[in-house]
This record gives structure tokens, sequence and C-alpha cells, in this order.
């Protein structure tokens, strides 16, 4: 709350140059507005003290300074006064107005009827799952950014409402509360037992968790509540490594050589996909690349994730692929039905080895052995253009300039290189000569 200081409130003539008594004017500025409110005393100007804004008490007979004194005392009432009405606005929290100010100050010095100050009525807390709801509206419209200040990918978005439907559907299985003094690491452990027990898989129920902190953090953070149980070691995201596939240059190739000329939307499909495969795009940046992305043999654009500017060299075969849409990048498609495609694609090119699985769901590891094409998704695609650029002995800082991870440990999580492998490539090292 501003303080309110002497110096603030001033007296001014209306009139300094009369040659008969004027009136006395209490004067405040604030908010680039100003107020003006007589006192109803007047002193003629030459009995006026403009530098103390105060009369003159220098008179030599007590009688003759006591008409002044009274006068002086008289100000300093007034400003007493509009001291004790702008504290009390503030405290109220209601806006300064001319009318507001005059109303106050007459009922303060007796002028008029005594007005009531009204206060802010306490405003019903936001419930989490309300402030969820509110966080992905104003995420949607732009009204509110990520932490570098771009806008929530409709995908992240997605992910906290589905917290929120989740939390919803514990609460009601459960009868335990899901607002903000109710999280604790009882409840984390609880609500981490039952998304298990849903036969959910252990990256999932991390996932969730994850954002349960993201969320957590934000209404902390917008002053909703002060339970910092987020910020707690055990309060964590978790995580494994799950054993997915990626596709080799071979096996790339065969793809590339399919002949899909009785099937155009398979063919743009295949074509899509393989721009990924090379480029190491996430889907949502290589599905919507435009001419202006290409500049010869160089493909640079701001990625919508992170919004990290990456420029990526372009094979032999992307570059014949730009030349059949006469360097116009495909139309895209939707996700699913790309990854539908995928499959039918990954059949027509023998990808038919079974491949063991394993991934822990419902707090159980389990194991299976699919079919190679059965494990292709759109996400194969980066994961294919990291491995195979490791592979073939680019450095690991360079793949990073390219797919725009921050630290070699996450690029890592995409090179999924067998033990067979990483021992042919070794071969040739110095170390084992």
């Amino acid at each position: 709350m501003k303080t309110i200081a002497d110096k603030d409130i001033k007296f001014l003539l209306k009139d300094a140059r009369a040659d008969r008594p004027t009136l006395i004017s209490l004067f405040y500025r604030y908010a680039n507005q100003r107020f003006v409110y007589s006192t109803g005393l007047t002193i003629e100007p030459y009995q006026w003290d403009s530098v103390n804004q105060r009369a003159h008490v220098n008179q030599k007979s007590r009688a003759g300074r006591q008409p002044f004194e009274t006068l002086n005392a008289n100000l300093d009432r007034y400003r007493s006064a509009f001291k004790t009405v702008l504290t009390r606005l503030q405290l109220a929290n209601l806006p300064l107005e001319n009318v507001t100010l005059k109303q106050h100050l007459d009922t303060e010095l007796g002028r008029a009827k005594k007005v009531k100050v009204e206060t802010v009525a306490p405003v019903e807390q936001e419930t989490f799952m309300t402030y969820i709801e509110r966080f992905v509206e104003e995420g949607r419209a732009g009204r509110r950014l990520n932490a570098k200040s771009s806008r929530y990918s409709p995908y992240t978005l997605a992910g906290y409402l589905k917290l929120k439907r989740l939390l919803e559907n514990y609460s009601d299985a459960t009868g335990q509360s899901i607002n903000y003094p109710a999280f604790s690491l009882d409840f984390y452990n609880s609500f981490k037992l039952w998304l298990t027990g849903r036969g959910l898989t252990l990256n999932y129920v991390g996932s969730l968790m994850k954002d349960l902190k993201v969320m957590l953090k934000q209404a902390h953070a917008d002053g909703l509540h002060t339970n910092t149980i987020f910020e707690h070691k055990d309060f964590k995201k978790f995580s494994e490594d799950v054993d997915s596939v990626y596709l080799t240059e071979t096996e790339l190739t065969q793809i590339f050589n399919l002949d899909l000329t009785s099937t155009p939307g398979l063919d743009r499909a295949r074509d899509l996909f393989l721009i990924g495969c090379y480029t190491g795009l996430r889907f949502s940046d290589f599905m919507y690349l435009r001419p202006e992305n290409i500049k010869g043999r160089i493909l640079t654009r701001n990625t919508l994730k992170t919004s990290e500017r990456v420029s990526i060299p372009l094979n032999s075969k992307v570059l014949a692929i730009l030349a059949k849409y006469n360097g116009v990048p495909p139309r895209p498609i939707s996700n699913q039905r790309l990854n539908d495609h995928l499959k039918e694609l990954c059949q027509r090119a023998g990808l038919t080895e079974r491949i063991e699985v394993s991934k822990t769901r419902g707090g159980s590891s389990e194991t299976r052995y699919p079919k190679k094409w059965e494990l292709v998704g759109t996400h194969t695609a980066r994961r294919s253009f990291a491995t195979n650029a490791y592979l073939a002995k680019v450095p690991p800082v360079a793949i990073m300039k390219i797919t725009g991870h921050r630290s070699e440990k996450m690029l890592l999580r995409y090179i999924k290189v067998s033990s067979q492998e990483n021992a042919v490539m070794l071969l040739d090292h110095a170390h084992f000569q």
C-alpha cells in the first residue's frame, strides 16, 4: 500500500494575484489525474506563504496572529482528513476517482451524511480442477505462454485435460479430495497405485505425475495455494526405457523403392514419413513444411514443440521426393491416418521379423514378440534418424543440433543400437585394433 506523505497533499490559492481574499483549495495528483477540493477558507494573497502553503504568522500582536493560526490549524485538519480517506480507500481496494474522493472527504469533514465504505467481497477460491480447465483454455487462446514465451502445443494441453479426468475418476472411486490441501506424499503414492491398477504403463503413469507436478507448480505461482509438496524429492516423475524400434538405412531404402503409383494416398504417406526419417523432425514439424523452409539442400525451421531453430542438410532421397512434388512438400495427413498407412507400408517392404518388446504395465513386466511392422509409428522417423546418424559416426553434438536435444543424455534415449551393432561399429576404433 502506498504511503501518503504530507507533501503529496498541497494547498493552493484560487487566484494568487487577487487584491481581495481568495479561496484556498486542497490539491492532490494521482494516476495522471488531479483532485481539487475547496476548503471554504479564504485569505488575502499577501498573507499567504506559497512555499510552505500556509498563512504567515509573523504578525507582531497575538491578536493579529490568532486568525491565521486558526486558519493553518484548519488546513492541517483538511490534510489529516484527506490522508484518512486515502488510506481507507486503499485498504478497501476501491479505485481512486474524483467523485469518490469528494464523497468520502465530505463525510470525514462532517459536510455530508456518513458513507459506509464498501469492502470487496472475498472471491470464492478457484478449485484445482477449475484451474486446470482455465489454464488449458488460456493456453489454447494464447493468453498463457510456456516458459519459452511461446504457445503451448495442443498435445501438452490435451495431457493436462487427461490428468483432470483421471483425478476426477480417482476421487469418485476413492472419495478422496483432489483440491490443494489434499496433495501429499500419501496422495501421490495412492494415486500412483490406483493408476497402475488400471493397467496403465509405467511411462504413462510417470507422464501423468509430471503433469500433476507442473499444474500444482503453476497454481502455486498464480497464488492459488501454499502447498509445496510438488517440490519434494519423492513427488517425482518416473520412466523406463522401452524397446522402441528404428528402421535401418536398408529398410528405409526398401520403403523408398516401393512402387505405389496405384495407391496415391499410400504414396504420399510414404514420402512424408521418409522426410521425417531423413531429417529427424517431429511429426508436427515434418508434416507442415513449406517451400520457404527449403533453400537448396538445407532445410531450416523453428520447431513447434521447443521453438528451437534447426538447420538440416537434405540427402538425395529427400531431394528426389521434393522434386516429385515440384519443390512443394507433400500435403499433410493426420497422425492416426499416417500410422495406419505405415503398418501397410512396412508390411509391403517385408519388415516381418519378430522383435522382443518389454514394458511395465499394471506394475508387472510384460514381454511380447510382435512383427516389426506392428511397432512402427510416426515417432519411429525421429528415432531412425538419430540412430542411423549415430551408426554413421556423425558426432552426437552435430546430431543434437539437428534434433534440438539439449543434452546428450536425452539424445541417447532416441538411439536404439543393439550390442551387436555397437560392437561392429567399434571394430574400426583405435582401441580395438
